[in-house]
């Protein structure tokens, strides 16, 4: 059966997965060897945030003749797509996921998360930003190679479509680490990654391991309080944490309590 692949990225009015609205939707699909883009700016009765705005350059004026996200090329594409043969691939694409299911796409694709899969991978990355991953990579050439192909005119960061095209080329560079078998990205997309240093914080940057012997109840309340769905980090936090079982114990029922105080239970 043949497989079809979705490389996709979408930009919205904000962070806020409750109330924010896709305002554009990209693809690059790959099928029987040929891509085809698809790029729509999409409509919305949601102000866009000035911090938002501030990254795609995109305006509410520049809204205003289009149609809704549902109603585009780009979301029909992926909803007549949308089964269990076929590959959603993004970089940390939760966000995509969860504002394409607000306009009614419940996803029924493979997942591929480049950034997770880089993350198990390329252990020697200095960062895995999308543009840092081409760069260290050498990835550049085969990214404008493409670009040209599908005759875009420019790659640029948090442009859509040039996103996408970086999710392809990472994807491609990824896919010969695991013998070309895209089921095998599709297993590491749903492995959490034991983070190796603290992402936030007064000890940020510092080992997790270091900072559980100078300081444990540090990670403790980390631990306690985490309200993110932050898979990878919950994930790393339980690893260290467990060493410690007393300790474990005393939190695993704190944290429930503070989750059910957070949402009201």
């Amino acid at each position: 059966m043949n497989e079809t692949f979705y490389f996709v990225d979408t930009e919205a009015t904000g962070l806020d997965l409750k109330n924010d609205r896709v305002i554009q939707i990209a693809i690059i699909k790959l099928s029987n060897n040929e891509l085809k883009t698809f790029n729509d700016l999409c409509y919305t009765d949601v102000e866009i945030t000035k911090s938002a705005g501030e990254v795609h350059n995109i305006t509410q004026s520049m809204l205003e003749d289009k149609y809704w996200p549902d109603e585009t090329d780009s979301f029909l594409e992926l909803a007549e797509g949308n089964c269990d043969t076929n590959y959603f691939i993004s970089h940390n694409g939760s966000l995509d996921i969860a504002m394409l299911a607000h306009e009614g796409l419940d996803l029924q694709m493979k997942y591929i998360d480049t950034d997770r899969c880089a993350r198990h991978l390329l252990k020697d990355a200095k960062s895995y930003k999308l543009q840092e991953l081409v760069k260290q990579y050498n990835l550049d050439s085969l990214a404008n190679s493409i670009a040209t192909e599908l005759n875009m005119k420019s790659i640029q960061a948090h442009d859509a479509l040039s996103d996408a095209l970086w999710h392809h080329v990472i994807y491609s560079f990824l896919l010969r680490k695991v013998e070309k078998n895209p089921l095998k990205l599709v297993a590491l997309s749903n492995t959490p990654v034991l983070l190796e240093k603290v992402p936030f914080g007064q000890y940020k940057s510092k080992l997790f391991k270091d900072v559980l012997e100078q300081d444990p109840m540090s990670l403790a309340s980390m631990y306690v309080n985490l309200q993110t769905d932050w898979e990878d980090l919950l994930y790393t936090l339980q690893y260290w944490l467990k060493s410690k079982q007393h300790l474990f114990k005393q939190l695993q029922d704190k944290r429930k309590q503070t989750l059910q105080w957070y949402r009201g239970g």
